[in-house]
């Protein structure tokens, strides 16, 4: 009996299914959010000889931009944080837009 009992238990532990409530972002608005953030940041890393100056971009233009406040950003990454798989699927989707833009640009430079 308690074989089943175990059994039972890990099968419905092993579930993937995880509700994301109605107040998070969803994993593409994360996906988006999170990609302009890291853009942003990266790009203030280096010295621009161009007019665009990613020290004046602000979080608040970020946070208007993707139509959110700071509290949802909080409560949706506290969210995926606590479902690491989520988060991950999220760092895989930037991944993929970042190797998007690698890609065009090396085919632009060929």
């Amino acid at each position: 009996m308690k074989k089943i009992y175990l059994i039972l238990i890990v099968f419905f532990s092993c579930t993937n299914e995880v509700n994301i409530p109605d107040d998070i972002m969803s994993k593409d608005e994360m996906i988006e959010f999170l990609f302009d953030v890291n853009l942003i940041n990266s790009s203030r890393g280096f010295i621009s000889k161009s007019n665009n100056n990613y020290f004046m971009v602000r979080d608040t233009m970020l946070f208007r931009k993707h139509s959110i406040d700071c509290l949802t950003f909080v409560r949706s990454n506290s969210f995926y944080t606590k479902n690491p798989k989520l988060y991950m699927d999220i760092y895989d989707g930037i991944n993929k837009k970042i190797k998007i833009i690698k890609d065009s640009l090396n085919n632009v430079k060929n």
